[in-house]
């Protein structure tokens, strides 16, 4: 304890809180170390799953006596890191339930004496857990529900109900599903299912909202909306006419818009027509034909009576032609009207603009017995003639007044210098004579203010230099420079007197 503290007592004040500093880091870092290498390192098993899987997953661990922890409000799992990959795959291979939904791994143990109704209903639960496990696979969807109508089918009588499908999507944040992709997932519920047709098939959003279509009358493909069938092919038709636009002019020079019209009506037109034989006549082809022939009476005529008639003959002819019958069903949804409206940048004469219509008319397939229109204008014709763009002969607004004033000036000034008085010529020579002064009254103000600044900047500059310029230092008089070498000298002599006494 006397070691210790002589050992204290050689340090000061800082060097002792060193000291217990030092010593206090130590011992934590000393501490934080051993924890850290003692603490076991937990990893994520599963993630983001719901309440209902978390819940079945948990159980399964405990049952397995394996530690683990909860993280994320309870959506994720974390195990011990050298446990994660094993105990991943066991809980795989159970197959549990999860999101509620279980397969055809329901059958693996078939209970003996099971009804005809429970097999049914199982075999009912295996087909929404195996459709809920496909759609799952998609990268936009987070959760699905599948709910599953199927017609009952019996020895000598078929259900007439139809059998039918719905969907519940649980999207994830900012992801959507186009309709090539709704579409797919009514083919796949209906080639799953037997007797369900993609019409029947109905699928929601976690909103409510439906994102199937109705099918159309007597169609079992569901039927386009047509407002997404115009801007997809107004969209196609635009890209075509910029892209031709682009690289004739270059990007940006071109600006084009194209509006389609869809026709909404269903059209079946019959046309019947008889078809000829190949006979010369043209009548078809001889079938039958029969002639008939009358003799007159028999016996010589008296004398003076009249000659017997001739010979009567009939002719029935049967001839065969063909028939031919030709229908043309016309869908909705075909395009009757395309119109197109280009502007172009710059000037550009006429010649140029009707060479763009034809290349634009040919690239978005404008026909003109339908009525298609197609517009082309430069820009200096959309917004007007600039006075620097304006075309030689072209009469500008208000141009002829401004040039009937200036010929008015111009005479009354040469009136006015001959000292022939003009008449109705006294305000234009007012105003003449007002306008030169008002330019030089401007100037000056302008000068002034120029001058005003400069001033103004100078001597900001030359304050800004004297307080940044440092005092010069000040000369000491002959008297003051003796007392200080007096007191120099004294200094001098007072060592060697110091350092004698010392010794």
């Amino acid at each position: 304890m006397n070691a210790f503290n002589e050992f204290w007592q050689r340090f000061d004040g800082r060097a002792r809180t060193g000291l217990v500093a030092g010593t206090l880091l130590i011992a934590g870092a000393t501490v934080w170390a051993g924890a850290s290498l003692l603490r076991t390192d937990y990893q994520v098993l599963f993630a983001d799953l719901g309440q209902q899987d978390a819940a079945t997953m948990t159980a399964e661990l405990d049952k397995m006596k394996t530690p683990y922890r909860l993280g994320g409000n309870g959506s994720t799992i974390l195990v011990p890191a050298d446990q994660v990959y094993k105990t991943r795959l066991k809980l795989v291979g159970k197959e549990l339930p999860l999101r509620g939904a279980v397969g055809l791994e329901l059958f693996n143990s078939s209970e003996v004496g099971m009804t005809e109704f429970t097999q049914k209903i199982n075999y009912q639960r295996a087909l929404q857990g195996e459709l809920t496990r496909t759609i799952m696979a998609l990268d936009e969807v987070q959760n699905v529900r599948v709910h599953l109508v199927l017609a009952e089918q019996g020895l000598f009588k078929k259900s007439q109900k139809q059998a039918k499908a719905s969907i519940s999507l649980t999207l994830k944040p900012g992801r959507a599903l186009d309709a090539g992709q709704v579409q797919g997932m009514q083919r796949l519920v209906s080639a799953a299912v037997p007797d369900i047709r993609p019409a029947d098939v109905t699928i929601t959003d976690q909103h409510g909202l439906a994102l199937t279509r109705r099918a159309a009358e007597g169609d079992d493909a569901p039927a386009g909306d047509q407002l997404d069938d115009k801007r997809a092919i107004e969209q196609y038709l635009q890209r075509k006419v910029a892209d031709v636009l682009e690289r004739t002019f270059g990007a940006g020079v071109a600006i084009a818009t194209v509006d389609v019209t869809l026709s909404r009506d269903h059209s079946k037109v019959t046309t019947e027509s008889v078809l000829g034989g190949r006979s010369q006549d043209g009548n078809g082809v001889l079938v039958r034909e029969r002639v008939t022939s009358r003799d007159p009476a028999s016996g010589a005529p008296a004398d003076g009576a009249a000659a017997p008639a001739a010979n009567t003959v009939n002719r029935e002819s049967d001839y065969q032609v063909g028939r031919r019958v030709e229908q043309v069903v016309s869908a909705a949804g075909a395009v009757s009207r395309i119109n197109v409206a280009v502007v172009v940048r710059g000037v550009r004469d006429q010649y140029q603009l009707d060479r763009i219509k034809d290349l634009v008319s040919q690239a978005a397939g404008v026909s003109g017995t339908r009525g298609d229109g197609v517009s082309v204008y430069s820009m200096d014709q959309v917004a007007g003639f600039p006075g620097d763009l304006a075309p030689a002969g072209a009469a500008q607004p208000g141009a002829a007044a401004d040039g009937a004033a200036t010929a008015q000036a111009r005479n009354a000034a040469g009136a006015a210098d001959a000292g022939t008085p003009a008449a109705d010529s006294g305000d234009l020579i007012a105003q003449g004579s007002n306008t030169p002064s008002t330019a030089p009254a401007g100037n000056a103000t302008l000068a002034a203010v120029v001058l005003a600044a400069l001033a103004g900047s100078v001597l900001l500059a030359v304050m800004w230099n004297a307080l940044r310029r440092k005092p010069a230092p000040r000369q000491l008089s002959l008297a003051e420079r003796q007392a200080v070498l007096l007191q120099v000298n004294q200094w001098l002599a007072q060592q060697p007197r110091e350092r004698q006494e010392q010794d």
